[in-house]
């Protein structure tokens, strides 16, 4: 339950360059996509360590949003680096949660430290 409410606490932040509404979107559905990428790649890349993963689960997590871009430019919408940027924070934010909760990641505090741990 504890891993739960960091993960909300976390996503929960709206970006502060998302002052236009269609970026929300974007940034919520990079966050799904990314703890999707990275839970994925968890359980079938044992190889991989956990910046590697959620790098490369963050990659993948972008790609769906920059397609979205280009089909924009040529249906008559412009090319919104603001809408990619948002698909990339929340692609990040999504890997980084999904290594929380795939417990690689956790948040220890003690006193006046907060500090983040995991199995590097």
């Amino acid at each position: 339950m504890r891993k739960a409410i960091i993960v909300l606490l976390l996503l929960l932040p709206i970006p502060a360059f998302a002052v236009d509404r269609t970026n929300i979107p974007h940034f919520w559905t990079g966050s799904v996509l990314g703890i999707a990428a990275d839970t994925a790649l968890y359980h079938y890349a044992g190889q991989m360590g956990p910046g590697e993963r959620t790098v490369t689960a963050s990659g993948i997590a972008l790609v769906p949003g920059v397609i979205n871009e280009i089909v924009d430019e040529f249906t008559g919408d412009h090319f919104g680096w603001d809408d990619v940027a948002a698909d990339a924070l929340g692609a990040v934010a999504g890997a980084f949660a999904a290594e929380l909760v795939n417990g690689q990641l956790w948040i220890s505090a003690s006193g006046r430290q907060i500090r983040l741990v995991g199995k590097w």
